[in-house]
């Protein structure tokens, strides 16, 4: 079984992290991670894919080990999280084949890819795609009214950020809904990155406050960037609170939008192995 390393990549304004898996002479698949979690959490995901890919999965900006400048006040869309993965395209010495991610790292590798002159295949998990009016309200020159009206976003403000040690932690969120029925192991890996060590204890590596503005900033159009995608991005979308709110839009640009039952918008945390499989299912049929 190949173990992932740890690589960081140089940026203009700081320092991108990512977990690597190594697997010279594969196909490259770069895996973005959903708001408020890391690379780390999808280990459970991503090692079953390492025999096929070189995988490649960074912590976004305010994530993770990566160590760039994130500040809510001034955050209006997911574009910058674009721009810091077409600059890790760059810097890997192979093109990537596959693209991929969950949830905001979804929606954000869509809109990376509509960047590029190649066109890899995507596979995204649960892309947060919201009907056209609230990014129209996020462009908005007085979007800040609305800010702190997202039932989400107030949820996240108000998420407790500090405790005395790892354990502390994990005994806590064991006992949370939210993590009812993830995986055995998923909680974990998350938590292994997902937390950073402080002069009081430990505390949160995406800043509350920062996950809150993510869920604000829908600035960006990911409807634009699937019409220069079309037929190379391939959806799975939940059954169960899904995120993937605009489907007719999406396939009216040629995107590809397949069900998972049993499953809710966290479904990576929940069936690891399923979505693997829908991955390498993807890459089959794609890439050969």
């Amino acid at each position: 079984m190949t173990l992932p390393e740890r690589r960081n990549y140089p940026l203009s304004d700081g320092v991108m992290s990512a977990r690597i898996w190594c697997n010279p002479g594969a196909p490259v698949l770069v895996f973005a991670h959903a708001n408020g979690f890391c690379a780390h959490a999808y280990d459970q995901l991503l090692t079953p894919l390492a025999d096929r890919f070189e995988i490649i999965a960074p912590d976004l900006r305010g994530h993770g080990r990566s160590r760039l400048p994130a500040d809510p006040d001034t955050h209006r869309s997911w574009n910058i999280y674009a721009a810091d993965l077409r600059a890790l395209y760059d810097q890997l010495p192979q093109a990537p084949a596959m693209l991929a991610g969950h949830s905001m790292g979804a929606a954000s590798t869509l809109l990376a890819a509509a960047g590029m002159q190649a066109r890899p295949v995507l596979a995204l998990v649960e892309p947060v795609i919201l009907p056209l009016s609230a990014n129209l309200i996020a462009r908005w020159p007085a979007h800040n009214l609305f800010k702190g009206r997202f039932g989400i976003a107030k949820q996240a403000r108000r998420r407790a950020n500090g405790w005395p040690d790892r354990a502390a932690v994990t005994e806590r969120y064991r006992r949370h809904k939210t993590f009812a029925n993830w995986a055995p192991g998923v909680l974990e890996d998350y938590l292994t990155d997902g937390l950073v060590e402080d002069e009081s204890g430990v505390r949160l590596a995406c800043d509350p406050q920062w996950e809150a503005a993510n869920y604000e900033a829908q600035g960006h159009d990911c409807l634009r960037a699937a019409r220069n995608i079309g037929r190379c991005a391939h959806v799975l979308k939940a059954l169960q609170g899904s995120t993937v709110v605009n489907q007719s839009g999406l396939r009216r640009r040629g995107v590809s939008i397949e069900p998972i039952d049993g499953v809710s918008h966290l479904a990576p945390m929940e069936a690891p192995d399923r979505v693997a499989a829908w991955i390498a299912a993807i890459a089959e049929r794609a890439l050969g």
